[in-house]
């Protein structure tokens, strides 16, 4: 532990250049402690970590990792090591308990804000949550192009303003437990994912390539439009995967 907490404050104190984040491995006896300990209360705590900064009681940013586990495949397209996020106790991929070694494989950023829920099944099957905003929504500078919503045991400010709707622990939910949150604004964060290391990302369906880096590509789920296709003659949309 007295490691893992020594280079933490080096990812806060010192230059990204510096910093060797991919060194780090998450151990269940101090997941979420101070001062990493903000929770959005849904399954996206299975793996991140981040420190929220506040301002005047306010949500300001937030700092921190999102963790991978190796399933110790290897992509034959990209020739790299495949991943994917852990999936938390209920599915026995909880950070350092059996065996299960939690790396860091991005470096994340968050900006306070929220968004409307469209879908999370499509043509393409389940993948993140899709999320509707206006362009002026989405902070800048920055590439924070994933939005992720809170529930109502956050330890986000806004928890207690959560819709009921919104209040769900996973994004399938969202979108078939009732009330579900189909058009509706929820409060989130708006997050930037900055890669440490090379490694294929499993998720959806795809297998992506991931190098270390600036990446809108893997968790990208923000549109600024959404049609309603109601013509008959329309034609069906059909899967690219």
């Amino acid at each position: 532990m007295y490691k893992i907490r020594i280079q933490y404050i080096l990812a806060v104190t010192l230059p990204i250049f510096i910093f060797l984040p991919w060194t780090l491995t998450a151990f269940a006896g101090d997941f979420h402690d101070a001062p990493f300990e903000f929770f959005f209360d849904n399954h996206i705590d299975t793996h991140q970590q981040t420190i929220l900064r506040l301002k005047k009681g306010d949500p300001a940013s937030l700092f921190g990792f999102f963790y991978v586990i190796f399933t110790g495949a290897t992509d034959p397209v990209s020739g790299l090591p495949v991943a994917r996020h852990p999936r938390g106790s209920g599915q026995n991929e909880e950070c350092g308990v059996d065996d299960i070694n939690c790396v860091v494989g991005w470096i994340m950023r968050g900006k306070p804000g929220e968004a409307k829920f469209l879908y999370h099944s499509g043509v393409n099957g389940n993948d993140h949550p899709v999320w509707m905003v206006n362009r002026v929504q989405i902070p800048q500078p920055g590439s924070f192009l994933h939005f992720h919503w809170i529930g109502q045991e956050s330890t986000d400010p806004r928890a207690e303003s959560v819709p009921d709707a919104c209040d769900k622990i996973n994004a399938g939910d969202l979108e078939n437990q009732v009330p579900t949150a189909v058009n509706e604004t929820c409060p989130g964060w708006f997050l930037q994912i900055r890669a440490v290391r090379r490694f294929a990302f499993e998720h959806g369906g795809e297998v992506v390539p991931v190098r270390p880096g600036i990446d809108n590509a893997t968790h990208l789920n923000l549109v600024t439009n959404f049609a309603v296709v109601q013509e008959p003659d329309m034609p069906d949309i059909t899967s690219t995967r």
